[in-house]
């Protein structure tokens, strides 16, 4: 299989080459260059104007398209794998969320036996809970939070298959032992629905916590006489996550994170849930009710539940908010995860052997297409 496209401008996470075209072939980026060398072909994309960026991965995301992680269903991977590249992303994090440890442990089974069929590629699990802070549960349901345990962590991450790439815990409530077994199982530590002062969450960074959830939301706010979880998010070098649809965060937010943290830390996200590309109505998240309406999701009481946020809009808000360039987005979209999960062999980046994961966007940044492995889906 191979896919030529002509005439674009190419945006990486380094640098923007105008005027270039790329040949994918076998679902591998093949070679790229300046138009005055581009091979012959038959048919082609022609993306003059336009620009070519490695393809986004959604680290946090519940769902869409109907489903949920915690489904513990495979028609969760088909549905949300068929669904994704119609919104700009081509690879994720499939996202848990804090439930009884019994439906965890069904759905971690269940991504276990993940095998790639089409679309946009599982690569891995983000677990978001249970072992939160009481103070933050946001949306995750209080009665079934739990302290972190290292034998409990060894448990999950071994009936995952090993799928478990990125968890979400408070720092605070770990003697140290739970993020030791992190690191021993290779898992990336997440301050998230956390309570955690500045000075706890240093000394967790200083034992290899490396990011943090959904800035603004769930977390220790910043106060001139205890920075929290806030400033730590500003201060430090961890990647941290941002849900850029104007309502977790405001834009005037968004562009403060964005000025402080940059596009070198800054990971996009949407966190979003079974209701993600469907009417507005009555949905479900962990067992818990959810209306959505418009671009909002709330439980009865009005706290946020995950979003209905897509990457495209992400996209596009995250220009209009900050007036960030393309290869900003490239390194907060999909370079940034890729360094993280460390597969910039293959993922986030536009180089010769690279994954041909690719998304073409307009200069008014909407979507016109999503290619994964080499395959136009949009």
């Amino acid at each position: 299989m191979q896919l030529l496209i002509k005439n674009a401008r190419l945006v990486t996470h380094e640098e923007i080459l105008e005027d270039h075209w790329l040949l994918s072939t076998d679902g591998k980026i093949k070679d790229f260059g300046p138009m005055d060398s581009c091979p012959d072909a038959g048919d082609f994309i022609d993306a003059k104007g336009m620009n070519v960026l490695p393809g986004a991965i959604e680290m946090h995301i519940h769902g869409a398209n109907g489903v949920d992680a915690m489904d513990a269903d495979m028609e969760y991977i088909e549905k949300i794998s068929e669904h994704l590249p119609r919104t700009g992303s081509t690879s994720f994090l499939a996202t848990t969320m804090t439930a009884p440890i019994e439906d965890i442990e069904r759905a971690l089974m269940n991504l276990a036996d993940y095998k790639y069929v089409s679309g946009a590629r599982m690569l891995g699990i983000h677990q978001e809970g249970p072992f939160i802070s009481m103070k933050h549960p946001g949306a995750q349901d209080p009665q079934h939070i739990l302290a972190p345990d290292s034998e409990s962590i060894h448990h999950l991450q071994d009936i995952s298959g090993n799928q478990v790439r990125l968890i979400t815990y408070a720092p605070e409530e770990d003697a140290g032992e739970f993020l030791d077994a992190l690191k021993a199982l290779d898992i990336i530590p997440s301050a998230g629905h956390t309570d955690a002062t500045y000075e706890t969450l240093k000394k967790a960074q200083d034992n290899g916590l490396t990011h943090v959830t959904h800035l603004y939301n769930g977390m220790r706010g910043l106060h001139h006489r205890e920075p929290g979880v806030v400033g730590f998010s500003y201060m430090s070098d961890a990647y941290v996550e941002l849900i850029s649809d104007g309502i977790h965060s405001k834009p005037e937010m968004v562009k403060l994170a964005f000025d402080v943290i940059t596009s070198d830390r800054l990971v996009m996200i949407t966190d979003a849930m079974r209701a993600q590309g469907l009417p507005d109505g009555e949905y479900d998240l962990g067992g818990q009710a959810v209306h959505v309406a418009g671009d909002e999701a709330r439980l009865s009481d009005g706290t946020l539940a995950g979003s209905v946020l897509t990457m495209k809009q992400a996209v596009r808000n995250m220009r209009a908010f900050t007036g960030c360039g393309w290869q900003d987005i490239v390194r907060m979209s999909a370079y940034n995860p890729a360094v993280e999960l460390g597969l910039t062999d293959s993922k986030g980046v536009i180089r010769k052997g690279a994954d041909a994961d690719l998304v073409i966007y307009d200069e008014e940044a909407d979507l016109k297409h999503t290619i994964i492995g080499g395959e136009i889906y949009v």
